[in-house]
């Protein structure tokens, strides 16, 4: 019974609490509650069609976005269900690995993400005195490491702070850690691996665009069917009287509907 955005959803599934810092909830920038939603009502679409062709039998899909929220949000809320361990929010600090954080570089900022005990090895090697990292009990396990980061991440800041954004990623790549780093939306735009992915596509004959847009293509890959960008965004309602007539309404009914405020 009531209105739902983006954002409602990210504050009802704990996701906000938990982006955080203590006192002081974060949403999410990018509206992941409203993406999945519609990928969830694509999938639960494609899933009753199978089930039509198998059966002959129509159902109704429905989705909505505190659903999609919680389940987006199911491995820290499983948890909680599970142990009760009431985390609270440590911003981009991972609690359950270490190092993985965001780490100011000479010239930005880079993430890295370290999990297993064979990326913590290559990332002791990497920082010298590895036997000092590896032997200490405090470290033995991922969570072990999360639990008993100070250390560790007070290492990664000064490698970090050491050197450039390039610097530091090439030296993480040589040793095999994940890692990125924090881009700018232009950096986003321009980053050779987005292009080399085809991630985005442009658009130049939206009405009104005084220069083309960069519209994120289908990040699914078919290697036979394909798919993709194959014309611009509509207007609003730019399409509804060809689709009505595809389905068998005449010019008089979609006039009707029209005048009657139903489309």
């Amino acid at each position: 019974e009531r209105g739902g955005f983006d954002g409602v959803g990210q504050a009802m599934s704990g996701a906000m609490y938990m982006t955080g810092t203590p006192g002081n909830p974060v949403k999410a920038a990018a509206p992941y509650v409203d993406y999945s939603t519609a990928v969830l009502s694509a999938f639960g679409t494609l899933a009753a069609l199978m089930q039509r062709a198998q059966t002959g039998e129509g159902q109704e899909v429905q989705t909505n976005l505190l659903g999609t929220a919680m389940a987006v949000f199911g491995s820290h809320l499983i948890e909680q269900s599970a142990l009760a361990i009431n985390r609270v929010p440590t911003g981009n600090r991972v609690q359950t690995s270490a190092p993985s954080d965001v780490f100011a570089t000479r010239d930005g900022h880079i993430l890295t993400h370290t999990v297993g005990n064979g990326l913590f090895r290559r990332w002791a090697r990497l920082m010298g005195d590895a036997e000092r990292w590896i032997s200490d009990p405090r470290f033995q396990s991922d969570q072990s490491r999360g639990d008993h980061s100070a250390d560790i991440l007070a290492r990664m800041r000064q490698w970090c702070s050491e050197r450039t954004t390039d610097e530091a990623l090439r030296e993480l790549q040589a040793a095999g850690l994940p890692a990125g780093p924090v881009h700018t939306l232009q950096k986003a735009l321009d980053h050779p691996q987005v292009a080399a992915m085809q991630a985005l596509q442009a658009i130049t004959d939206f009405p009104g665009l005084q220069r083309p847009a960069s519209v994120p293509n289908l990040p699914v890959k078919l290697s036979v069917s394909g798919g993709g960008i194959t014309h611009r965004p509509p207007l609003l309602g730019e399409h509804t009287d060809e689709v009505l007539r595809s389905l068998g309404y005449s010019s008089e009914e979609i006039t009707g509907l029209r005048d009657a405020r139903v489309i």
